[in-house]
């Protein structure tokens, strides 16, 4: 095995002691001259015409600077990939929350009044909140002229309130079920969850002297958004520059405008710069959470247990829109995930994002797939259980092996699935933990999950200071994940040196080499990569140098520890000497990477999740979490564990207590004391495994990535533990209290 200098180390991100001081710039302390308050006045109701808007009394407020309408803006329609978003509510809403209208003013309070002024008449329209009553002949149609939207090719336009659609199949699947000795046939749902960020969205505009458009965004995805507003307003993409700033969190909740058109165009009407801050009321009412969901499973298994067909549906509650979505299909980068970790001959999979009058849904950790691996995962205890196999033995008989397709035919590399399930076979089989309460019920349950690796492009500069140092130059924002640390490390490693020699910098979007996002576990891949090409250009124009200077053949410099050297070992040049020799330009390598064709390498994990269940409540306790991961090379061991532990915490949210209850197309749980997150003081006692032995990896030095795989087996692992620990079992989210003693009470 490789040994490292600097990989693997578990060093400390620069940015972690200005977010514990309070010295970091989040977007919410942007001040500029004469800055303005905006607000945003939303729709009361969850479908209706708007007939007139008056906001002639809220215009005659003192203070108030600007009051904007759907005729004071672009008719165009904003989405990364499926544009169908107004920028303000155009002749009808469609959801709770809905953008009508937007005020600026000398002071928030102000602003707030003036929202109260702003009279607008309604006619309700019939409102559909159920995805499968949206999708029947005569329900009403939320978006009338989906046909002609800009979309991509997954839309649906002959199907009644349909986003967007995936298929895929393998074999034949009426043959499969038909060679099939047994038929097992489930429905799962799961609910509606918010990513639970610090920051609530922010973002600050205003424009400069040149009629520049300069902002400041809680934005996981700089240049997407300068790309989008250039592409709204008819401008060059240098007109619009978005400047770096602290981002706390995303989860890939903030991958789209949000409010920057709205605040543009109140900072153009006001000729002052304008900032829009939401509260965490609006977060809940009217941001991206993630898409509930309707799973529906049928699976055909062989005698011995060899899964033989699957058949499988998924209906995701797209609420009103489908901008927030930024993947090529605008649909569920994990959709398909319904096909299982399996070798299945036989596969039909079809996944439907459909619209209806709620707030609409976006992308969040494992977008999509947490809820199909949650289907999965249950489907194949439950499969198990009815068998009479043990639920680790079974995945273990069905578990993709090297060589295998997946449920579409594509083909894996490097596959480590049935390594993941082997290492977890001590924990799986030691006793189980001793109830804490006298009366309660211990159990303990299994899931595996499978994840393919983020993809995108990046562009990255390594610039050689005279002092010797290296400055990496790149459009990549770190939105809490520790990115540039890993990038730090990545050039050092390359380089030679220690990695303090190295600064990361971010510049605005008009001086900060291309970056396309941070999303779907891609950022090692795609970031890291960038990086290496980065370094590796900056020593061979260094190589090229020393060879200049000594006259000697390039064939016969190479580069080791940080140094240009003969290949006889008779002489060598360091960086500051490198350097020195071209005063004028010390060095610079420069690197594009093109992370958008889908790596065949993909990451697998198993959990085991150990739970006390109070019969007499219904209450759930995870007291531990053992999980066993798919690794290659891990750059930063500190960042690479605090993905995963992050990840089992977002879990157990979803498992156990996270719901955004919903009443008549309107959120109702509007702030973090009704929507309960757990913290750290949640977090049961946990083992990570790191099961390597992967050759391949899509990131620098063979990496694969940990974030959003982390998070998809927890909740089914938790589900399937309470079903050994009770004999109930839940095809719902999330595992109440409630329900677990509804469940136990019609049991008794």
């Amino acid at each position: 095995m490789a040994k490292f200098r600097v990989l693997g180390r578990a060093l400390q991100r620069e940015d972690g002691r200005g977010k514990v001081t309070g010295e970091a710039y989040f977007t919410a302390d942007v001040i500029r001259p004469d800055m303005l308050w905006g607000k945003i006045l939303r729709s009361p109701l969850a479908h209706a015409r708007i007939v007139s808007i008056d906001t002639s009394r809220a215009r005659n407020l003192p203070g108030v600077k600007a009051v904007i309408t759907a005729q004071d803006v672009s008719s165009k329609l904003t989405g990364r990939t499926l544009a169908d978003l107004p920028i303000l509510a155009i002749e009808r809403v469609r959801f709770v929350g809905d953008k009508v209208a937007a005020v600026a003013a000398i002071d928030k309070d102000t602003a707030e009044e003036a929202l109260t002024l702003i009279d607008v008449e309604y006619e309700e329209l019939p409102a559909v909140f159920d995805p499968l009553e949206a999708l029947k002949p005569g329900a009403p149609l939320i978006h009338p002229d989906y046909a002609s939207y800009e979309a991509p090719e997954t839309r649906a336009p002959d199907l009644r309130n349909v986003q967007s659609m995936l298929r895929a199949k393998k074999g034949d699947i009426e043959k499969g079920f038909s060679e099939s000795d047994k038929i097992f046939e489930h429905t799962f749902q799961t609910q509606m969850v918010h990513q639970g960020y610090i920051e609530p969205y922010a973002c600050s505009v205003e424009l400069d002297a040149e009629g520049r458009i300069l902002a400041w965004a809680s934005t996981q995805s700089p240049f997407s958004a300068r790309d989008q507003m250039a592409r709204l307003l008819d401008l060059p993409k240098d007109q619009v520059i978005l400047h770096p700033i602290v981002v706390g969190g995303s989860f890939g909740g903030k991958d789209h405008l949000i409010d920057i058109p709205i605040a543009y165009y109140l900072a153009r009407a006001a000729g002052k710069p304008v900032r829009i801050v939401r509260t965490y009321g609006e977060e809940l009412l009217a941001s991206a959470p993630r898409h509930p969901a309707m799973i529906f499973l049928r699976s055909g298994v062989k005698r011995d247990g060899r899964l033989w067909a699957r058949d499988a549906r998924v209906i995701y509650n797209g609420g009103a829109y489908g901008a927030f979505k930024p993947s090529p299909p605008a649909h569920m980068s994990g959709a398909l995930t319904q096909g299982g970790a399996y070798q299945v001959p036989h596969t039909r999979l079809e996944s439907l994002c459909v619209y209806t009058n709620q707030v609409p849904g976006g992308y969040m950790r494992a977008s999509g797939e947490l809820q199909t691996v949650f289907a999965a995962e249950t489907h194949m205890d439950m499969i198990a259980a009815e068998l009479g196999i043990d639920p680790l033995e079974f995945r273990f008989l069905n578990a993709l092996s090297e060589g295998d397709g997946n449920y579409s035919g594509f083909q894996y590399r490097d596959i480590k699935c049935r390594e993941v399930l082997a290492r977890a076979r001590g924990a799986w089989t030691q006793p189980k933990l001793a109830p804490l309460k006298p009366g309660n019920s211990v159990g303990r349950g299994i899931a595996l999950s499978c994840r393919h690796v983020g993809q995108g492009e990046s562009e990255a500069e390594v610039l050689l200071g005279t002092d010797g140092n290296v400055r990496l130059v790149v459009g990549i924002i770190d939105q809490g994940a520790g990115v540039h640390v890993m990038q730090t490390q990545v050039v050092a490693e390359i380089l030679g040196i220690k990695p303090e020699r190295v600064t990361v910098e971010v510049p605005d979007t008009n001086h900060a080499p291309f970056h396309d996002g941070i999303k779907g576990q891609g950022a090692t891949h795609v970031t890291g990569q960038a990086a290496l090409r980065a370094t590796q250009a900056l020593i061979e124009s260094m190589k090229a140098r020393a060879a200049i200077h000594w006259e000697a053949d390039p064939a016969g410099i190479e580069w080791r520890d940080g140094r240009v050297w003969l290949r006889d070992g008779k002489k060598s040049l360091d960086l500051k000497q490198l350097a020195s020799l071209a005063p004028g330009e010390p060095g610079r390598g420069f690197a594009y990477y093109d992370g958008r064709i889908r790596p065949r390498e993909h990451i697998f994990q198993s959990v085991i999740a150990d739970v006390e269940v109070d019969k007499e409540s219904g209450q759930v306790q995870v007291r531990r979490l053992s999980t066993f991961h798919d690794v290659s090379v891990v750059i930063n061991s500190l960042t690479h564990q605090g993905q995963i532990e992050g990840g089992m915490l977002q879990g157990l949210g979803m498992a156990v207590c996270e719901e955004m209850l919903v009443e008549d197309g309107c959120v109702t749980t509007l702030s973090l004391g009704d929507y309960k997150i757990p913290t750290v003081r949640d977090l049961p006692a946990r083992k990570t495994t790191l099961v390597s032995g992967a050759t391949e990896g899509p990131g620098p030095f063979n990496a694969k990535p940990a974030a959003e795989h982390a998070i998809t087996p927890i909740p089914p692992a938790i589900g399937n533990a309470v079903f050994n620990a009770t004999g109930v079992r839940l095809t719902s989210l999330p595992i109440s209290c409630g329900k677990v003693y509804q469940k136990l009470q019609r049991k008794q």
